[in-house]
């Protein structure tokens, strides 16, 4: 496979170069960004300044020049990004997904046009345009949507192109000495871990961890149509990443179909489950650092289910279209229950698109405000227009389409009620759920640790009671669900 046969998404370069257009370029992408510290204070030159450049026809010599250290800076400063490590604003937070795009340009624009001098040279080429893209991946999941077909697509390619270049374990690639395949794995792995059913936190965690650990999975050529049914399947000439057993059985072509054996990953999450469990700190086997290790283990958690392909669906959903309104955030939940229509007008305006006995599918068309307090892991209170009352629901996945918001709802059973809790000499509002066999306690994240004592206050009917705070059930982006243990009958 050649490289013009990778058919590489690139920029139109229409733009002139001059010789003093060029000492420009090389002060502030050459001179002026020597560390990882650089980059991030000159984050807005060089999202310009390379923009320019990717747009500009340059010979390989010279590009390579200018770009090749930036690229290695950029690709430690967007690690230091993703695992936390570093703070971006605001405004650079929203044009990472563009300077993200700029560098897979001129990662691609490297490889077409620059002349590698050795087997190595070429090798990390490839690496840093895959890192590049697969970083893009990555920006789609954060913003929970689709990752695109068309860049799927070019990773495939790319990689194809590595295995038969035979460049795929050369563990030297700089800036961090991975190899390819390892790379390739990562995303390949993220994406089998659905991030839709990850909250921000839970992504950069499952991220992080895979950055260590992906190495573990076991990537190989398809041997026989034996499909099985515990391993995923990659076909390098389609636009898409990850495909069950059972997807890719209309694949045409063997020979551009891979398997991905996660048994090996999977085993080395359950053991280290279990490290967290007995205390090990999370960093200590491969978390970014300051890790809260029930973050952690909650995150393993949700990726083992995934690579594991087990559907914890037990009901069909049947279509439908219900206006409803929708309370979003653990406050408004609370005034919501103490007097819903003194707040029914100011819940979000929302669609029920599917339902099942057990959960249902939400769509907000527009959500201008308190877009935050919408997280996979959280709850909230819905309200179909139809219904004389709404239901608590856990979020548990989560897509964003243009300006829309889709998620899916599995209700939570038992009688819900507003209370007030004390730990200690805080006090915060909470949602007490009863059922026959247990009760547990809906918090903010973190205010109730296990085995810590609670006063409890009713907010309907006055009544106080004492309580001690045992495991926990459910971690989201804003609250924990824990369960609770009354110390006596009031």
């Amino acid at each position: 496979m050649s490289i013009a046969a990778l058919r590489l998404t690139m920029p139109k370069q229409n733009l002139h170069i001059s010789r003093d257009t060029t000492a420009m370029y090389r002060d502030v992408l050459v001179n002026q960004v020597l560390n990882v510290a650089d980059f991030g204070s000159h984050f807005d030159k060089v999202l310009a300044n390379l923009h320019n450049l990717n747009r500009m026809p340059l010979n390989g010599d010279v590009r390579y020049n200018l770009t090749e250290a930036l690229i290695n800076q950029f690709l430690l400063f967007v690690q230091q990004v993703r695992a936390g490590d570093l703070v971006l604003t605001n405004r650079q937070r929203s044009e990472l997904p563009d300077i993200n795009r700029e560098f897979a340009y001129a990662a691609k624009l490297l490889l077409r046009d620059a002349v590698p001098h050795s087997k190595e040279e070429m090798a990390n080429f490839v690496y840093w345009a895959i890192s590049a893209m697969a970083e893009q991946l990555q920006d789609y999941s954060e913003q929970h949507r689709t990752q695109p077909g068309l860049l799927w697509a070019e990773v495939n390619r790319l990689y194809q192109f590595a295995e038969s270049r035979l460049l795929t374990d050369f563990h030297s690639n700089k800036p961090d000495n991975r190899d390819i395949e390892s790379r390739y794995k990562q995303a390949l792995l993220f994406q089998a871990a659905q991030p839709e059913h990850l909250n921000d936190e839970e992504q950069r965690l499952v991220e992080g961890y895979l950055r260590k650990w992906a190495f573990r999975g076991q990537l190989n050529r398809l041997e026989s149509r034996d499909f099985n049914s515990q391993y995923f399947y990659i076909d390098l000439e389609s636009t898409l990443g990850i495909q069950s057993s059972k997807e890719i059985q209309s694949s045409a072509n063997d020979d551009s179909v891979r398997v991905l054996n996660p048994l090996p990953i999977i085993e080395q999450t359950r053991q280290h489950m279990q490290q967290l469990r007995n205390g090990t700190a999370a960093e200590k086997i491969g978390f970014p650092k300051k890790s809260d290790n029930i973050d952690a283990f909650m995150a393993l958690k949700k990726a083992l289910v995934a690579w594991k392909q087990a559907s914890s669906r037990r009901f069909e959903r049947a279509p439908c279209s219900i206006e409803a309104r929708t309370a979003l955030g653990l406050n408004t939940i609370y005034s919501y229950l103490r007097s819903p229509q003194s707040v029914l007008d100011s819940l979000v305006v929302s669609h029920t698109i599917n339902s099942s006995k057990t959960g249902a599918c939400v769509k907000i068309t527009h959500l201008l405000k308190d877009k935050e307090l919408l997280a996979v892991g959280d709850v909230v209170m819905h309200h179909q227009n139809s219904d004389t009352k709404g239901r608590l629901g856990l979020v548990r996945w989560l897509k964003r389409t243009g300006e829309s918001i889709v998620f899916g709802l599995e209700f939570i059973v038992g009688n819900l009620q507003p209370v007030t809790v004390r730990v200690r000499d805080s006090v915060a509002e909470a949602l007490l759920i009863s059922t026959s066999e247990n009760e547990s306690l809906i918090t903010h994240k973190g205010y109730c640790a296990s085995n810590t004592p609670v006063r409890l206050k009713s907010s309907r009917h006055g009544i106080s009671l004492d309580a001690r705070a045992q495991s926990l059930i459910q971690r989201g982006q804003h609250v924990d669900q824990i369960r609770l243990k009354r110390n006596q009958a009031v």
